[in-house]
């Protein structure tokens, strides 16, 4: 009888070996996926597994073309006297077609001598002078160069040697590369009022949007933030990423929403400002998904998590969401990263995951503090970031006034024209 309980214990134990050497060949197959993903280079792509889908309208679409422009500037005739094909004269003219065509003319450069007369005040006791509109204070060169600069160095990220070319062959104008440097620094100090203006904005606002990237500051790292709604943004560098940034510049913010991912400095900035706190569920469905990707129980976590996110965009009630994420608590889970994801996001981040729901100004996610700093990591790429502290302040408050003016869908020229000329 011993003998027979000693086979039957020997039995469970051996089911139970080669049930756990199954679960370590599917660990064990998943990693070596990882590390050959990891080996592979950065330049080489995977296959592609199916067909991409097919570009452009689906069949029966109603078609549109270039509109045609309002003003027509020159009207040109063009009649023939012989045929090209043969030589023949031909007849009279049979019908006429009309073709319109947009073109630039040779952009031309103008130089102008500006007389100032300078004049006498009692009153101040000491002379007068007006001031000149088309220009800053001590420029070379006029508002629209200097902005036409601005925007092919930060908003079309062409670097400032290019830029330099560029002058010369269109416009026929010689500049050095130090003085696109220069017209920056100045359109930077001309419109210091106006960032200070969009500080006062942001911190007032009900609703705002954060992010932060990497920024190299003569070979040392530091962070780029911004700080955006749906009608301003604001850049700043900073040395640190903990809650201390953001805390600075936005104060005391009960009653006010801000919307980020599930950096730890948003959490002691939520403490300290008494804001309310949005979790970005991009970032939770992305990091699900990764999840379930590599570890078994993790695909149930996920699937319930799409399906909760799919019922508050369609307006379910906020105790009911609730109660659908206390349910993934409830299970028990063996590894150790599947058991941080679910306390961080269920417990931990539990009252932050639907501020939006019922509320229309708070966005479910962080996108658009993500496509706002899109820019910044296009001119990382290309500059690799800034030589000094100075340049690094000039080129967030530069991109707050440029990424500004495109949320309002507002010209750039005439947009920073008018800034420039409002009294402060």
């Amino acid at each position: 009888m011993n003998l027979e309980k000693r086979v039957e214990e020997l039995e469970q134990k051996l089911l139970a070996a080669l049930k756990r050497i199954e679960e370590l060949e599917k660990e064990n197959k998943l990693l070596k996926e990882r590390f050959r993903e990891k080996s592979v280079p950065d330049f080489i792509k995977k296959d592609v597994k199916q067909e991409p889908k097919q570009s452009g309208q689906k069949y029966g679409h109603k078609g549109y073309s270039r509109r045609i422009p309002e003003r027509i500037d020159e009207v040109k005739e063009h009649k023939l006297e012989s045929c090209p094909i043969c030589g023949e004269p031909v007849s009279d003219t049979q019908e006429i077609r009309e073709r319109i065509v947009e073109d630039i003319e040779q952009p031309k450069t103008k130089n102008t001598k500006n007389l100032i007369h300078r004049c006498y005040c009692k009153k101040c006791d000491k002379i007068v002078e007006p001031e000149i509109e088309d220009a800053l204070p001590n420029a070379r060169f006029g508002l629209r160069l200097m902005m036409l600069v601005m925007i092919l160095k930060l908003d079309s990220r062409i670097p400032s040697n290019k830029i330099v070319s560029l002058l010369s062959s269109v416009f026929q104008i010689k500049i050095s590369d130090g003085e696109i440097y220069s017209i920056l620094n100045q359109l930077s100090e001309a419109f210091g009022g106006y960032y200070n203006r969009l500080e006062q904005k942001i911190r007032e606002s009900l609703v705002k949007h954060v992010d932060e990237t990497g920024w190299r500051i003569n070979g040392k790292n530091n962070w780029l933030w911004i700080f955006i709604n749906d009608e301003i943004a604001l850049y700043l560098v900073r040395k640190r990423r903990n809650h201390k940034v953001p805390y600075e510049l936005l104060g005391n913010q009960e009653g006010k929403t801000i919307v980020s991912d599930r950096l730890i400095s948003y959490d002691e900035l939520q403490k300290k400002s008494g804001c309310d706190h949005q979790i970005c569920w991009t970032h939770l469905l992305r990091n699900s998904k990764d999840l379930a990707e590599h570890y078994q129980e993790a695909k149930y976590i996920h699937k319930r998590m799409k399906f909760i996110y799919r019922k508050a965009k369609k307006g379910e009630r906020k105790d009911k969401l609730l109660r659908w994420a206390d349910k993934i608590t409830e299970r028990t889970y063996k590894h150790l990263e599947v058991y941080k994801f679910v306390k961080s996001v269920c417990r931990k981040h539990r009252e932050n995951l639907f501020r939006f729901v019922g509320n229309q100004k708070v966005g479910s996610t962080n996108n658009l503090a993500e496509q706002g700093i899109r820019p910044v990591v296009v001119i990382r790429k290309i500059s690799g970031g800034s030589r000094s502290n100075n340049g690094a302040e000039t080129t967030c408050r530069l991109l707050s006034v440029l990424q500004t003016a495109k949320i309002q869908s507002r010209d750039y020229i005439g947009f920073m024209n008018n800034l420039l000329h409002t009294p402060k």
